[in-house]
């Protein structure tokens, strides 16, 4: 399983122009299912981003964890991550896990982590979307599990 997350002071989805989602002072993560991934990976991918210090604390050094916060997250289904780009002008996806897989654990992914933390937000799985982001100081962040 792969994740990138940006911290950013807006996130909007937008699907067929419409604004599917938003938060506002969070992180966006954006998730990628690869083959032989499970539960595991998720229980294991969830704990990790909640409990990484990546947020800026009181003195401004990045040194608070998403569950020391009130930030808000939005979690978007991108299986580009899982791209290999080291051989030749077009990437493979070969690693990436089928949709039908990916949208269980992807599913799975976001009710673990809305049950530990409650102010989530969702794209849409599957679905081409328009993603309108303002990211903080840049600040990013890729976690593989």
């Amino acid at each position: 399983m792969l994740a990138t997350i940006q911290i950013v002071s807006k996130a909007e989805v937008f699907i067929e122009g419409n604004s599917f989602s938003s938060i506002k002072n969070g992180i966006l993560i954006f998730v990628c299912i690869e083959q032989n991934d499970n539960s595991t990976a998720v229980t294991e991918m969830v704990s990790r981003i909640i409990n990484f210090r990546m947020l800026e604390g009181p003195k401004g050094a990045i040194s608070r964890s998403l569950k020391e916060s009130s930030e808000e997250v939005l979690i978007v289904s991108q299986f580009t991550l899982a791209a290999i780009t080291d051989g030749g002008n077009k990437p493979s996806f070969h690693k990436a896990a089928k949709p039908s897989e990916a949208k269980l654990l992807y599913d799975e992914f976001v009710t673990t982590f809305s049950k530990l933390f409650s102010r989530v937000k969702t794209g849409k799985f599957g679905a081409y979307m328009d993603i309108s982001i303002t990211n903080k100081g840049p600040v990013t962040f890729n976690f593989k599990t």
